[in-house]
């Protein structure tokens, strides 16, 4: 099951995206979502800034507490559903605190989901430990790698091979594919963001 989180963020051309199995708007990205043509099977958040009058009150699913963003509490629902193919949408493109909670919420959510998060021009791929990343893209294709931890990295078929332990740093800012694949693998939790050609 591929399921899609919709977050109110900016929201790249989302004409060429897949067909999802279960749409999430994540509290007022789901107004977004049907701004964009979508309609969520679910709502789920605080519910503070979605707007309620817009959705069938069986599909709000309130999580109130403050511990987490909204985000980490749509990722753990689906870890809780095993809804472990997870995309992400309007990630981005607002207020800055708010992109750096959902990255965290990215980083720091159980390594069964396998997520990634479609940006302008990019999509973001998180590499866990338990499964090493495969990229199929065009040779000369744009890959940056960021991890928010110190962890091991080991890649192939990138101009500038990483082997050994990666921080966070600048250091895997616009690297290239040299062969048409290339992989990817860590001990701990990396970003990769492949740019579209």
């Amino acid at each position: 099951m591929v399921t899609l989180l919709c977050l109110p963020g900016k929201w790249p051309d989302s004409s060429g995206l897949p067909k999802f199995d279960f749409v999430i708007g994540v509290d007022s990205g789901a107004d977004v979502a049907i701004e964009n043509g979508m309609n969520p099977n679910l709502i789920i958040g605080d519910l503070d800034s979605v707007n309620i009058d817009n959705h069938p009150t069986e599909r709000l699913l309130e999580k109130s507490e403050q511990d987490y963003n909204d985000l980490a509490k749509a990722l753990q629902y689906c870890l809780e559903k095993s809804m472990t193919s997870i995309w992400i949408i309007g990630f981005s493109g607002k207020r800055s605190d708010h992109e750096l909670g959902n990255y965290a919420a990215v980083h720091n959510a159980n390594h069964d989901l396998d997520i990634r998060v479609i940006l302008d021009g990019m999509i973001m791929h998180r590499v866990v430990s338990k499964s090493d990343f495969h990229g199929l893209a065009p040779i000369g294709t744009l890959v940056s790698i960021f991890s928010f931890e110190e962890t091991r990295v080991q890649t192939s078929g990138l101009k500038w091979d990483i082997n050994g332990i990666h921080g966070f740093s600048s250091r895997g800012v616009s690297n290239q594919s040299i062969a048409p694949t290339f992989s990817i693998s860590t001990d701990g939790c990396v970003f990769v963001l492949i740019h579209e050609s």
